[in-house]
């Protein structure tokens, strides 16, 4: 445990997430001068009937100690993670084709699939281009807050 609060404070990082072997350990920095405070609990607000739904991005490097160790000679490599509980979705409907397959080469702003919760489809949008180098979630899983759903190679 020491070492990976050593390399949180060395790499000057506010959070740093591992999970290995089905357990995860999740370090948050806490500043010297102030008390650790419990986070807040989620807000929900009910969407309105028709409201059009803005893309929800969330991309992370491929760079904690965690993905280091799944992936250690792949360099270059992007995680785009879900940004919530929901069920992941390749293609706006069964009869479409999938937003992207391996290989594809993504653009910024490009939608690359759908997440479903509380009945509402949340786009889920690429914030760097690069080449879909593996899709890690099949059309209707359920994945979670901050799951790796596709991998990007840098372009």
């Amino acid at each position: 445990m020491r070492g990976l609060t050593e390399i949180a404070r060395e790499e000057k990082l506010g959070e740093l997430e591992v999970e290995q072997n089905g357990i995860r350990i999740i370090l948050r920095a806490v500043a010297a001068n102030s008390a650790a405070s419990p986070l807040p609990a989620p807000a929900y607000f009910p969407m309105a009937t028709g409201a059009v739904e803005t893309p929800m991005p969330l991309v992370l490097p491929s760079t904690s100690v965690g993905s280091i160790a799944a992936s250690a000679p792949a360099e270059n490599l992007i995680e785009i993670v879900s940004p919530m509980v929901g069920v992941f979705y390749r293609a706006p409907s069964p009869a479409d084709s999938n937003f992207i397959e391996i290989g594809d080469k993504v653009e910024v702003g490009q939608t690359v699939a759908l997440v479903e919760a509380m009945k509402v489809f949340n786009e889920i949008v690429a914030e760097v281009s690069g080449v879909v180098a593996e899709i890690k979630s099949a059309s209707a899983d359920l994945v979670e807050t901050g799951q790796t759903i596709i991998t990007l190679r840098a372009a």
